[in-house]
């Protein structure tokens, strides 16, 4: 068997270990309050209903419905469904849900309609996803999607607990970096020369990208205390050892990293193909500028955009509330907005005159079957 298949091997087989890991610790949550859960179940029939359309666009119905569901325990539960504009969830009979069961001791259980069971539909899209890349990548395809499933339960069951037990956000951050960038790149390119650069380059990119952080978190005067969520962390805080001053920092690196990698193994994979058709170090330099800056502008324009669309509704809402431009740009959350996109864009940037030099530096002295 071919040394790239045992790598992905021990790469799946490390991923099914850290999911069988137990959980880091209690969760905050169970410490405030341990009587609620969600559960699974069917919706029976719907014994009774009043409803009218909303105002609003969107077709939706406002009103309330009487509930018969059939938890997964068994048991079957009497829920009233209240239906708003900002929480909808129209059931019918032989829908799969998710109930929000408050049972506390003593005092008959409470039950509410939490949302649609979505689970199915999630595990669907997954595989459909995997499936094209499978199909369209084929065997590189199959690597990238084991790469994909590696970073994303190493940051669920290593990143996310560690930080939230009072690791630094930092160190966790680098981890993370470090593991997925190592792993990603390998099982594609290999132990190769394009590999060995590719991680180093992309590293180096994330580095930049730190330190611009710290630069301009300086300038704008932006703590991990300014961010939407920071008011219901500092009671987890207080309880964990959480961290939240840095985690920040952490998050900056961990959503550039896409975008830096992205362009250091095109670039480098364009670059080798220049060195196997007879270029030499100014010429695999300048080439590699030329190239950069044809990818510069696609790359940028794709952090921007992401930006744009996830801050979309909020800015609609401060455009309504007709909020002033200097009032908007010295808000903290066009600070923390900007600071962390421009990095991953300004990172970007860096990382193809890091990549091109790094391949006119090395790829000649490589041999062609690396």
């Amino acid at each position: 068997m071919p040394w790239k298949w045992l790598f992905c091997l021990a790469v799946l087989a490390g991923t099914l270990l850290l999911l069988c890991l137990p959980a880091a610790g209690r969760l905050f949550q169970t410490m405030v309050n341990d009587t609620i859960t969600y559960e699974t179940g069917v919706v029976l029939e719907v014994s009774e209903e009043s409803l009218s359309p909303s105002p609003l666009k969107g077709g939706q119905q406002l009103g309330t419905q009487e509930l018969q569901i059939r938890l997964s325990d068994g048991q079957v539960v009497a829920v009233t469904n209240y239906l708003t504009d900002t929480h909808n969830v129209q059931a019918s009979a032989g829908m799969r849900v998710v109930v929000c069961v408050d049972a506390p001791e003593g005092v008959p259980s409470y039950y509410t309609l939490y949302n649609y069971d979505r689970t199915g539909s999630v595990c669907l899209i997954l595989a459909v996803f995997f499936l094209l890349m499978i199909l369209v990548g084929r065997k590189k395809g199959l690597f990238a999607g084991v790469a994909l499933l590696f970073a994303l339960v190493f940051l669920l069951r290593v990143t996310l607990p560690a930080i939230y037990s009072g690791v630094s956000p930092v160190l966790m951050g680098l981890a993370t970096v470090l593991a997925v960038t190592a792993v990603t790149i390998f099982l594609l390119y290999g132990f190769t020369v394009r590999g060995a650069l590719a991680v180093g380059v992309t590293l180096a990119g994330e580095g930049l990208a730190c330190l611009l952080f710290g630069l301009f978190s300086g300038l704008l005067h932006l703590s991990g205390f300014q961010s939407s969520d920071a008011e219901s962390l500092l009671v987890v805080a207080q309880n964990t050892g959480l961290d939240i001053s840095t985690v920040l920092f952490a998050a900056t690196m961990i959503a550039s990293l896409g975008a830096v990698m992205d362009v250091a193994v095109s670039l480098l994979s364009a670059l080798w193909e220049v060195h196997i058709a007879g270029g030499g170090e100014g010429s695999l330099f300048r080439a590699g500028l030329r190239i950069g800056q044809d990818m510069l502008a696609t790359n940028c324009n794709t952090l921007i955009f992401a930006f744009a669309g996830d801050s979309l509704t909020t800015v609609l809402v401060l455009f309504s509330y007709g909020v002033s431009a200097s009032q908007l740009i010295s808000s903290d959350y066009v600070a923390l907005e900007l600071s962390s996109g421009l990095c991953g864009a300004c990172a970007v940037i860096l990382t193809v005159p890091l990549a091109s030099a790094a391949a006119a530096l090395m790829f000649p002295k490589a041999k062609m079957s690396g």
